[in-house]
């Protein structure tokens, strides 16, 4: 997660609190030569790397001022997963932002150099870009120490309605296939393979099949146990539907989509408000970072942004919801109602179509998303068993 331009540090008070991966990369970035090319791109004016250091779990960001106190990102990649090589991950979130930027007016930073290999004269992979306006939403009005990380309840209705805005036009963006976006050598645009899953993929059918064929759960049978171990749910139990719901989602793959043949929207992997930046006047947004897992999907995969997360009903245990199937918490309730607010903004912001606030009113299509999301990303127990039960007998068409 990139964090540009949010809880700065100081590069002693960064150094000290960094793992070992971290501070290698930040002591072997030649600073002082990313200076230069800096200077070389922006009329030669005098640059200068600051003393204000913000990292996540695998960039650092650090910002660069010229003599005319402009000032610059400069994004150094840490390779964490040796599987996917850093020129890959930084060649796909290069292309996809200029491609966005090339094709909506989405507030996303604009690349002024880009490096993929990490054995260049500057020692790391890097990507100098534009510094946007405004805080990252999740740090504004006094950050985490003030509301938790939490958007205030006053500002969240102006900013809902101003992130409704920029996914309608995300998921407006759309290619032939599912795949991350690539720029060929011509200079075009167009979908290429999934790190860690392959394509580009013509059909939603076969992107689920290769997801059912490829998929690891993040947590392990024994570790499993040990999380039920409280449960009123038997552990081998909760083992077994775990084990199962790649090849039940493989089974009927090819009826999963209502758009096996696309076009495919674009998504963001990760849109939540650490990666949405705003006025803190307004909570407008005035940006979007962190565009690295950016690809296009089913349909079935467009879900609210993550601070409107909920369990789909099927998934959570029974018990927690009342005869009309109203949950009991009081918290759930509020981002009941808060979502289906979203829905309307995402409805007001739609001029070509209405696939978004469609796919978001669908119970089918989010929970297909959400039990995705849960197994591919975060390992979440939980009862897929009974998802597939509704994605089997459920024939609602989230397009009509």
């Amino acid at each position: 997660m990139s964090i540009e331009s949010t809880s700065w540090a100081t590069v002693h008070d960064f150094l000290q609190k960094s793992d070992s991966q971290t501070a290698d990369y930040f002591n072997r970035t030649q600073w002082s030569e990313l200076c230069r090319i800096a200077s070389g791109l922006n009329g030669h004016l005098e640059c200068i790397a600051l003393n204000q250091i913000a990292s996540g779990l695998n960039n650092i960001v650090r910002l660069l001022e010229f003599s005319d106190r402009t000032r610059w990102a400069a994004r150094v990649h840490i390779q964490r997963n040796a599987s996917i090589p850093i020129s890959t991950k930084l060649e796909i979130e290069v292309a996809t932002m200029e491609f966005i930027k090339e094709n909506s007016s989405l507030p996303v930073p604009r690349v002024f150099a880009h490096e993929f290999d990490e054995k260049s004269s500057v020692g790391a992979a890097f990507i100098l870009m534009e510094v946007l306006p405004g805080s990252v939403a999740m740090d504004a009005l006094g950050g985490y120490e003030a509301h938790r990380g939490v958007i205030p309840k006053q500002h969240r209705p102006n900013f809902y309605r101003s992130v409704a805005k920029c996914h309608v036009q995300l998921t407006s963006l759309r290619l032939p296939k599912i795949g991350a976006i690539i720029r060929t050598p011509e200079g075009k645009y167009e979908c290429g393979p999934l790190p860690g899953l392959g394509g580009p993929f013509d059909t939603a059918t076969a992107f689920f099949e290769a997801w059912a064929d490829s998929v690891k759960f993040k947590w392990d049978k024994e570790t499993i146990t040990r999380m039920m171990q409280r449960s009123p749910i038997p552990a081998e139990r909760m083992l077994a539907i775990i084990e199962d719901f790649p090849s039940q989602i493989k089974s009927i793959a090819s009826k999963l989509s209502f758009c096996d043949e696309g076009p495919f929207p674009l998504v963001h992997d990760d849109f939540l408000h650490s990666n949405i930046m705003v006025d803190e006047n307004n909570f407008d947004v005035t940006g979007i970072i962190d565009w690295e897992g950016a690809c296009t999907v089913p349909i079935e995969l467009l879900a609210f942004p993550e601070f409107l997360t909920a369990m789909p009903v099927p998934f959570d245990l029974p018990q927690k919801y009342d005869q009309n199937g109203q949950p009991f918490d009081e918290e759930l309730r509020d981002i009941w109602r808060e979502r289906g607010e979203y829905i309307e903004m995402v409805r007001s912001a739609e001029l070509s179509d209405s696939l978004l606030s469609n796919c978001l009113s669908s119970e089918r299509t989010q929970a297909i998303a959400y039990s995705y999301g849960a197994y591919t990303s975060v390992g979440k127990l939980g009862f897929y068993d009974q998802v597939m039960k509704v994605l089997e007998s459920d024939e609602e068409n989230p397009n009509s």
